[in-house]
């Protein structure tokens, strides 16, 4: 196969690839949706936040009725019986529940206890030979100062909400550093389709040019190096052209996996590389910033997180004061059937009060968290700063580059006349072919750096986006 007809079969197949990416285009608005929709991250994620809330949950079980049983025998024979019996053999069996409730930090228990004993005593004593004895026992226990509406016993639960509400700021960050990173090689896709684009129009211009230099040749207007200077730049176009597929189809084959979709393989992507983003000012950003960073937010939840964790160590400062009331209700008979009328009450309330002397384990946790507090917020005032500053470098770049990329297309324009000079001159037989090839080369170059100085633009603003928690929310 000669030369020419292997350019053209080149030209043929890079025709039909950019008829396929005309009819089956894909935005990055899709991609990064597909992204979301399939990719295993998102639910990694998703997941963390329900575990989260599981854990959360279980604290709820501090709440749940708490049932115990027993049932015991016992057999007792004193050393010395003056007064009671000489031997005693019993069983008792009880049943009861306990529950400890958020709203008042109190707790109720009530109790079942039945037992039988059989007794041998001397019958001057008066003892029976067995009775039966039931006792139902209903308690509460109300704090009236430390832990006072129950605020220690839901204090783990409270301080969870905090968790879940930072899992799910994390879980936001971590999905929007994939979906940033997914982005950026979507550009890299835009970018090798805008390069394929400009070596395969410079390779047509060579195939066109070497196309007149042989026809002049066999004219005899030129000379054959003439023709050999052609045939050099199809060849280096050719290779150009070559790379660049390589490159776009490997990374084509890399998005296809990545969405989980064949019809990658045959579509181009829908971006304009060249369209400039509208900027606000920095002292609109940084308002932004400090409105929607969920950097910044994290740190906020971790003070509140803090506070409470304080209101906890201060809860313990106090003295355990409950108030504490028992009611019992109980019998003992000799006979089964009467031991269940359980008509004898006995009841009781008073106070009941604890406290450490001097408490230093709960004002030394005070002071501790003051400090982590202190130290939370420095830490807030170096990240707004951080960012800040960061936000101001990229706005300043993104800026810079939008003249950076008007001299561009003044240049490409440039080269373009030239090349059209260069072109006439030879035309004429007044200039060279290698002016003509080195003119189209230096304007393949212009636009080459052009599309290469858009892509840093738009990773540029992909930075910005990131900073500013806006790309996914």
């Amino acid at each position: 196969m000669s030369c020419l007809r292997l350019f053209g079969s080149l030209l043929i197949i890079s025709i039909g690839l950019g008829t396929v990416s005309l009819a089956d285009t894909v935005s990055r608005e899709i991609f990064l949706q597909q992204l979301k929709q399939t990719h295993p991250v998102f639910q990694i994620e998703k997941l963390t936040t329900q575990i989260e809330e599981a854990e959360r949950s279980s604290f709820l079980g501090d709440q749940d009725w708490r049932v115990q049983s027993s049932v015991f025998y016992s057999h007792d024979e004193p050393a010395v019986a003056i007064s009671g019996p000489e031997k005693t053999d019993a069983l008792s069996v009880s049943g009861g529940v306990e529950r400890l409730f958020w709203s008042t930090g109190g707790t109720l228990s009530a109790s079942l206890t039945s037992g039988y004993a059989s007794l041998e005593a001397e019958p001057f004593l008066g003892l029976p030979e067995s009775f039966f004895q039931n006792q139902l026992t209903v308690a509460y226990a109300h704090p009236l100062l430390r832990n006072k509406k129950g605020r220690l016993d839901r204090l783990a639960y409270d301080l969870k909400e905090f968790d879940i509400d930072l899992s799910e700021v994390a879980a936001m960050e971590r999905e929007e550093d994939f979906l940033i990173q997914a982005a950026s090689r979507f550009l890299d896709w835009v970018f090798l389709t805008e390069q394929h684009r400009i070596v395969t129009e410079r390779l047509s211009l060579s195939e066109e040019e070497l196309s007149r230099t042989r026809e002049k040749r066999d004219a005899n207007l030129v000379d054959e190096v003439d023709v050999i200077r052609a045939e050099d730049a199809v060849r280096i176009a050719r290779q150009s052209l070559l790379l660049v597929e390589s490159q776009w189809k490997a990374l084509q084959a890399e998005l296809a996996v990545l969405a989980q979709d064949s019809s990658y393989y045959g579509a181009t992507p829908e971006y304009d590389l060249y369209q400039a983003e509208p900027l606000p000012s920095l002292d609109q950003a940084i308002s932004r910033l400090k409105a929607d960073s969920r950097l910044l937010e994290t740190v906020g939840i971790r003070l509140e997180q803090l506070k409470t964790v304080r209101s906890g160590f201060m809860e313990l400062e106090k003295p355990d004061l409950s108030l504490v009331a028992r009611l019992d209700l109980q019998s003992a008979e000799t006979a089964f059937g009467n031991s269940l009328a359980v008509d004898k009450p006995s009841a009781r309330v008073g106070l009941q009060l604890g406290f450490p002397v001097e408490n230093r384990m709960a004002k030394a946790k005070v002071t501790q968290t003051d400090l982590q507090a202190m130290q939370l917020e420095k830490q807030l005032e170096d990240l707004d700063l951080e960012l800040s500053s960061a936000v101001a470098n990229v706005l300043t770049q993104l800026k810079q580059l939008e003249k950076v990329l008007e001299l561009n297309r003044e240049q490409i324009e440039s080269a373009s006349r030239k090349t059209q000079e260069e072109l006439t001159l030879y035309e004429q037989g007044r200039g060279e072919l290698t002016f003509v090839i080195q003119s189209r080369d230096s304007e393949q170059a212009a636009q080459l750096t052009y599309a290469a100085n858009a892509l840093s633009y738009h990773r540029l603003v992909l930075q910005y986006q990131s900073l500013m928690d806006q790309f996914h929310r």
